[in-house]
């Protein structure tokens, strides 16, 4: 059993978008040009309350300490963490939201490059890769989903969305914290850093949701306009992604 897996919390409101991918600080990427000054100093302000608490919990040692950490700041984390994600939405122009989300990519590809083996070891820096690999996965379904309609089974979708929301809610923290260790060049415990790498195969948990919802509105599976990164699928992405799945068979809550 994943332990990172089984401390999450059973229910989850509306969540902030995974489109996000970890705590966009947009006032750092280079696009700051298509907001407004006001805009931006709230943006920062925002994510330095998230940093705060982040940073809180990579000061624990052991993972007695970080399990007890996390579940201390996981409500605050949460709705700080959605209010971003939403003035995001708001204060940016949609038409450069884009731009902004490729433009963080591309610096959080690059302080991995310069992190791993610095800050934590090779198995994060591995989950952390694959875990933006994941989203954008799970973001090219989304929009085949939007393309589909209406799902066949109302009632089995609405279940996916809750547990689509809580796995993705639980990953985001984790790959938070590593963004986290990057940004303030914050080395991870070497006792905390499996809890952490397991907090992030929640994402991998999200992407089979996800494309469980689509054979809700496509039965044959994912339609030929899905464009995945040019990275392969290959066995061992599927040995994980099964071995994620029987976790979430087994944390179905059972009154879903």
């Amino acid at each position: 059993m994943n332990p990172a897996l089984l401390e999450m919390p059973t229910r989850m409101g509306q969540p902030f978008e995974a489109s996000s991918l970890g705590a966009l600080d947009a006032t750092a990427s280079g696009e700051t040009r298509v907001i407004r000054r006001t805009d931006e100093s709230l943006l920062r302000q925002m994510t330095e309350n998230l940093d705060k608490k982040l940073l809180s919990v990579l000061a624990c040692r052991t993972p007695e300490e970080f399990g007890k950490a996390r579940q201390s700041v996981w409500e605050r984390y949460f709705r700080a963490r959605r209010a971003l994600s939403d003035t995001i939405n708001l204060v940016i122009p949609k038409k450069f939201i884009e731009s902004v989300r490729c433009a963080t990519l591309q610096r959080i590809s690059e302080d991995l490059e310069r992190s791993r083996a610095v800050l934590f070891g090779e198995e994060i820096a591995k989950q952390f890769e694959f875990t933006m690999w994941t989203v954008n996965r799970i973001q090219a379904t989304a929009r085949e989903i939007e393309r589909a309609g209406e799902p066949s089974d109302r009632n089995a979708d609405s279940r996916l969305h809750e547990d689509f929301c809580l796995y993705t809610a639980w990953g985001q923290f984790h790959f938070d914290c590593v963004l986290a260790s990057m940004k303030f060049e914050q080395p991870i415990p070497s006792d905390i850093q499996f809890p952490i790498r397991d907090g992030l195969r929640a994402w991998v948990n999200a992407a089979a949701i996800v494309e469980e919802a689509l054979s809700l509105r496509v039965p044959d599976g994912i339609g030929g306009d899905v464009q995945f990164f040019e990275q392969p699928w290959n066995d061992e992405d599927e040995e994980l992604l099964a071995s994620s799945m029987k976790d979430l068979d087994a944390e179905q809550p059972s009154d879903v």
